[in-house]
């Protein structure tokens, strides 16, 4: 049995907006094991973000026990949940976040950088990541001269270069049109079937199907917690090239060599 990669127990988050305490997080319980593939949707307000912004590591809970990969959280310290961020958990926002000025290779090689890893090896993970979702002729482009989808392509390499155990998706395909949203898609489930954990926050229920578990949240409380079985659920079809999807549940693993260490630890 897959060994539990996020466990979240009775978290809570609280806010001050001037004298008004607002809960955001009421008591959560999530477990997610590894290889799972798991959506979260919820609508405006009902906490998604803020759950994923724990999950990320960005925001400490105000109480209740977060354990990643096994170990507490809580525990660690500033600079330790920086090193999880940046070998543990790869991130993909809506918006992209790319910086305009460098091109798509130096976006991908940026977090390897913050690593410290020799510019050889931090060049050939970056080819590696950006082969993996079909960017290998676009290496060079800045984010000005890719579409949407080609932008997003490239934030998906940036957190695969990193060889995370865990990728956050915060409404990954919020941004682009049907078919590139496909394409998106069909990366992430390719790298899913590969073996890598995949938390996915969207407000749109077919996206949310392309994964095998949906969690509901509402008024910071899971409301509801479903498996998709395999009649219900959404499969991407390359609509471009077939190794935009099926190159990727491979190459990553294999091109990009070597394993991030357990949260807090080298």
């Amino acid at each position: 049995m897959a060994e539990p990669v996020i466990e979240l127990c009775a978290i809570t988050k609280t806010y001050r907006m001037g004298s008004v305490t607002v809960s955001a997080l009421a008591g959560v319980d999530l477990v997610v094991t590894a290889g799972e593939m798991v959506a979260i949707m919820g609508p405006s307000g009902s906490g998604k973000s803020t759950l994923m912004n724990v999950l990320g590591c960005l925001d400490r809970p105000t109480s209740g026990e977060f354990r990643l990969a096994g170990r507490s959280v809580a525990r660690l310290g500033d600079d330790q949940l920086a090193d999880v961020r940046n070998r543990f958990i790869g991130f993909v926002f809506q918006n992209y976040n790319l910086l305009p000025r460098l091109t798509a290779l130096q976006n991908v090689e940026l977090p390897l950088i913050y690593r410290g890893e020799s510019t050889g090896r931090r060049r050939q993970g970056a080819l590696a990541a950006l082969a993996a979702v079909g960017l290998d002729q676009r290496v060079h482009h800045l984010p000005t001269q890719l579409s949407g989808g080609q932008q997003q392509r490239v934030a998906v390499a940036r957190a695969l270069a990193g060889r995370p155990q865990v990728l956050l998706a915060d409404e990954p395909t919020g941004n682009l049109d049907s078919r590139s949203g496909q394409e998106v898609m069909g990366i992430i489930q390719g790298l899913n079937a590969g073996g890598m954990t995949v938390v996915m926050v969207t407000h749109d229920e077919h996206i949310a199907r392309h994964c095998r578990r949906i969690v509901r949240v509402f008024d910071g409380r899971v409301l509801a917690d479903e498996t998709v079985g395999d009649a219900d659920r959404t499969l991407a079809l390359p609509t471009g090239s077939a190794a935009v999807a099926t190159g990727a549940a491979s190459t990553p693993a294999a091109a990009v060599s070597g394993a991030p260490p357990p949260p807090g630890g080298r």
